[in-house]
C-alpha cells in the first residue's frame, strides 16, 4: 500500500511531479508514444492510490 510509504502531502507532491513529467514527455515524444503512455499509466495509478488514501 502506497500510504505506508508516502504521507498524504508527499503523495500529492509526487503526483504533481509525475503530471509535469508526463506533459513534458508528451510534448517531446508525442501523445501516443510508449513513454508518454507509460507515464500516464503511472500517474493514473498514483492518483487512484491518493483517492483510496483519502477515503480511508
Amino acid at each position: 500500500m502506497v500510504s505506508a510509504i508516502f504521507s498524504k502531502q508527499e503523495l500529492l507532491q509526487y503526483i504533481n511531479y509525475l503530471r509535469k513529467e508526463m506533459i513534458n514527455t508528451g510534448l517531446n515524444h508525442g501523445l501516443v508514444n510508449n513513454f508518454t503512455i507509460e507515464a500516464s499509466q503511472e500517474l493514473d495509478y498514483f492518483i487512484f492510490q491518493y483517492q483510496t488514501f483519502r477515503k480511508s
